[in-house]
């Protein structure tokens, strides 16, 4: 079994590493656009994108929550600091760099396009920084700040780490990648990822030999929904039946969701149909992060759409009961909507 947080507080927020992007997303192409071509779109958003987008779900869902990334001191590095800080995001754990990175994404049928100006290094945590409830990183980052990493899980008050992998440009998969899974709690590979470093023929084939090295895992796989395993339950849930316009930093609400979840003490079912509901909530609009969900908007969602065979809405008594912040002003949100 994971260990077992304690809700986040100011004084041990959820902690994310990762590289920061301003995403520019555009949404109602109606074709790939060809070279030459200039294609007009109904709507385009601006917002923080990458690490970021787990950053500004889990402070709209509530948690306090620190970043750990590079911003840049350039003018769309500026304007990602501003949208984070409006977000209530700490960025006292980030450094800054010359050049923002900068994703343009063109969603097309239910898919998109990404294109992208930047690098994935991440600072690295140092020992010395207070333990967090939670960490959300990915396994590189994981392994580059083992000291620190190690230090916080197994430290007193433990760290629950939250890790993911990416996909490896090299075609290699090698086990040597999975080396930092000895420091992971919940992974939340993709089924490509999964199916890839497992050599399965199955996404619950792959969640089981995972679930030898890790006590939670849960791949997910797009439209098809989510299979998870603990070791001892092997867990599939379809995905939630909600209108796709982008499904750009759905997979990162998805992780914000399960933390939300175990940091709540939820078991395994509630926690992966919460984490559904809020990936479902970001896909009505283009962008990530500037749809992320609060948790009164998951509520709602949960009780007015259909719910798959097997989902479980055990979290919506702490959603409703609990005290939450208000909902971010209408004018941040459409600030950033072009």
């Amino acid at each position: 079994m994971p260990h077992r947080a304690t809700p986040a507080t100011p004084a041990r927020p959820v902690l994310v590493i990762g590289p920061s992007f301003l995403d520019v997303v555009m949404s109602g192409l109606t074709h790939a656009t060809v070279p030459g071509e200039e294609q007009r779109v109904e709507d385009c958003a601006l917002m923080p994108g990458g690490a970021a987008n787990q950053a500004v779900t889990l402070a709209r869902l509530g948690l306090p929550t620190g970043l750990c990334t590079y911003l840049g001191t350039d003018p769309p590095g500026r304007l990602v600091t501003d949208m984070l800080e409006a977000e209530g995001v700490d960025l006292s754990r980030a450094e800054h760099t010359r050049r923002q990175n900068v994703t343009v994404s063109l969603a097309l049928d239910g898919d998109r396009a990404l294109t992208t100006c930047g690098e994935d290094t991440v600072p690295v945590p140092v020992s010395g920084w207070p333990a967090p409830t939670a960490l959300v990183a990915d396994l590189g980052a994981i392994r580059t700040g083992r000291e620190a990493v190690s230090r916080w899980r197994y430290g007193p008050e433990p760290t629950m780490v939250f890790g993911d992998t990416g996909w490896d440009p090299t075609g290699r998969w090698s086990e040597e990648d999975l080396a930092p899974l000895d420091l992971v709690d919940v992974f939340t590979p993709n089924e490509s990822e999964a199916l890839h470093y497992t050599r399965a023929g199955t996404a619950a084939e792959a969640a089981r030999a995972l679930a030898e090295r890790v006590p939670v895992v849960v791949v997910t796989c797009g439209a098809d929904g989510v299979v998870a395993c603990d070791g001892e339950e092997l867990l599939t849930l379809p995905a939630l039946d909600v209108p796709v316009v982008d499904t750009t930093g759905a997979g990162d609400a998805f992780t914000s969701g399960l933390v939300w979840a175990y940091l709540h003490d939820l078991g395994l079912r509630p926690a992966v149909s919460l984490a559904c509901a809020v990936a479902a909530a970001t896909l009505g609009r283009p962008g990530g992060s500037l749809n992320a969900p609060t948790p009164a908007q998951v509520a709602a969602l949960v009780r007015t759409r259909p719910l798959p065979e097997g989902f479980s809405t055990d979290f919506l008594e702490l959603m409703d009961n609990r005290e939450r912040p208000a909902d971010p002003p209408k004018s941040r949100q459409h600030s950033t909507r072009l």
